[in-house]
């Protein structure tokens, strides 16, 4: 068997086995043949994709080539959630304490992020003191103790996909269902927990932007979880604008904790409530641990109105040596000054938004990755008020840019105008939850 023979047998459509798709992953992983031979094997596989036991395979190949943890110690049903990403996207910061307090164990292994999409990871580094890298014992412990814990995909957990991944990103390969399905089935798997609810956003500010493709998406991780035992469920959500009002990482770090003040679930950002309660409630009906939608949605409501979760929060940050003073608005958090208001040039509807380049400003203030290993500013931040539907007055503020340079406050300023359209006749939002399979 040679990777030559496996390029060759997949460029001509034919199905490969789970011996030579596994000898493509761990060949790769241990550089036992070039970068170019695995870019065109990735080639190959985006132009004729794969069929579902070629990708129940490849997720196996790359889950197994690092640590699995094991969460049978948890003494509690683990469940987990992935979103594929979005811009203004802080859920798992409600969901896991939320989740938690429901009487679900929530193991989450989260990401950066990278171009327009914020990252779970980044935001909780706007946390003073907050480790976001542990040993597998204390996290699972942690875990087991508070509920629930977030930290980052270590080296030793599927680092195949870490490998596949970052050369798919410069290979043009990154749009392929089951590459995707593999990268993030061999990362959740890997983390052990028995329910996996995956939030599948779709828009303008997703990087699924058609529904149709969403669906692919969502039957192939439906498919692949259950091929390893997983209980699965896919919540479809509107990415065609901001979610909550908070772009950034310490501002919507804010936001989202203020979100689970007791009482607050009323004065929240609503499309953030409504999404966050639908996917908590999804992961304890999935689980088992209410029979239905109606009785979890319930479960989730009165644990959150009652502080119960708040409080779940604060023993999980302070677990995991984050510091937090919950008698502040902000939480002892770092933000920068406001440097822009940004007013809307003309009277009418707020009829659509480009939601990536809403995502992109905070970029052009050092708040968004453009490359890997660009450094963050974790302190600036865009807070942007309407939402499409809205009815605006000429000169009615759309956003606060905080930053602590004028210039580039000016830049994001520029390019958030930029990504509005307006109305003269009115205008109705998608639904903020699109649809659902399991």
């Amino acid at each position: 068997m040679n990777i030559l023979e496996i390029i060759e047998a997949k460029k001509k459509g034919q199905e490969l086995t789970a011996e030579q798709i596994r000898f493509a992953v761990d060949g790769f992983t241990a550089d036992e043949f070039p970068v170019y031979q695995m870019s065109a094997f990735l080639m190959t596989v985006w132009f004729n994709g794969m069929t579902p036991a070629e990708t129940e395979a490849l997720t196996g190949a790359m889950l197994e080539s690092g640590d699995q943890l094991d969460t049978s110690g948890l003494n509690g049903p683990s469940a987990d959630k992935h979103s594929t990403g979005g811009v203004g996207d802080k859920v798992s910061l409600l969901l896991a304490p939320l989740a938690a307090e429901c009487g679900l164990k929530v193991p989450m292994l989260s990401g950066r992020g990278l171009g327009h999409t914020g990252g779970t990871l980044d935001k909780l580094e706007a946390i003073p003191g907050y480790r976001i890298h542990m040993e597998n014992e204390e996290f699972l412990a942690i875990t087991k103790k508070v509920g629930c814990a977030i930290v980052g995909q270590s080296g030793n957990i599927a680092p195949a996909d870490g490998r596949i991944y970052a050369l798919r990103d410069v290979s043009a390969t990154v749009d392929c269902v089951p590459l995707i399905t593999g990268s993030i089935m061999s990362k959740k798997l890997a983390a052990g927990p028995e329910t996996i609810i995956i939030d599948l956003k779709t828009g303008s500010g997703a990087f699924m932007i058609n529904l149709d493709k969403a669906r692919e998406l969502a039957a192939a991780l439906v498919e692949t979880g259950k091929r390893y035992g997983r209980k699965m469920s896919v919540v479809f959500s509107d990415m065609d604008q901001p979610l909550g009002r908070a772009i950034g990482h310490a501002n919507e770090t804010i936001e989202a904790f203020d979100a689970l003040r007791p009482g607050h679930r009323q004065t929240a950002p609503q499309d953030l409530v409504v999404l966050t309660e639908d996917l908590v409630a999804e992961m304890v009906r999935v689980a088992g641990v209410r029979p239905d939608r109606e009785q979890s949605l319930a479960l989730v409501r009165e644990v959150w109105d009652s502080g119960k979760a708040f409080d779940r929060m604060l023993s999980w940050v302070e677990a995991q040596d984050g510091v937090l003073n919950p008698d502040e608005a902000d939480f002892g958090l770092k933000m920068a000054p406001l440097a822009v208001e940004v007013k809307a040039p003309t009277g009418g509807w707020l009829a659509k938004i480009n939601c990536r380049q809403a995502g992109l400003a905070l970029a052009d203030m050092g708040g968004a990755r453009r490359k890997v290993e660009d450094p963050l500013d974790l302190s600036c931040g865009i807070d942007f008020l309407p939402q499409i539907g809205d009815r605006l007055e000429a000169g009615e503020t759309l956003a606060r840019i905080y930053c602590d340079h004028q210039d580039q406050a000016q830049l994001a300023a520029t390019r958030l105008l930029d990504a509005l359209s307006f109305s003269d006749s009115e205008i109705k939002a998608n639904p903020m939850i699109m649809g659902r399979i399991e």
